[in-house]
């Protein structure tokens, strides 16, 4: 497990919540923004095995992902926007996993699988 993860960025992760509906039955949203210290990086894993093999031989897939701490309240649908080149554009969060602290059942911090937005 890395010790303070080395969270070097920030991000602004947006929650929309829907809190009603117009007359009409469409849902009416609110939004809220929350700051935080992240760590993005590319993750070589990702679903599946990281590895595609067309017909120009094997190669590595990696996706974008955050390391956001156990402060922040974090799910799939959230998205994150930064200034961190590389990663200045809107994500979604596609996926969601709680590290705990070893031996423990506290929150050290969460991985997330990130899916840029059109």
């Amino acid at each position: 497990m890395i010790g303070d993860i080395g969270m070097i960025h920030t991000c602004s992760i947006i929650s929309r919540i829907q809190t009603s509906q117009d007359d009409y039955g469409t849902p009416v949203y609110t939004g809220s923004l929350t700051s935080s210290a992240c760590r993005f990086f590319y993750n070589g894993t990702g679903k599946g095995d990281g590895i595609i093999t067309p017909d120009s031989g094997k190669h590595s897939v990696s996706s974008p992902a955050v390391i956001l701490p156990a402060t922040v309240t974090v799910a799939e649908g959230q998205t994150i926007t930064s200034t961190v080149p590389g990663f200045s554009k809107p994500y979604e969060i596609t996926s969601v996993k709680t590290i705990f602290w070893m031996f423990s059942n506290t929150v050290h911090h969460y991985e997330c699988d990130l899916k840029a937005v059109e």
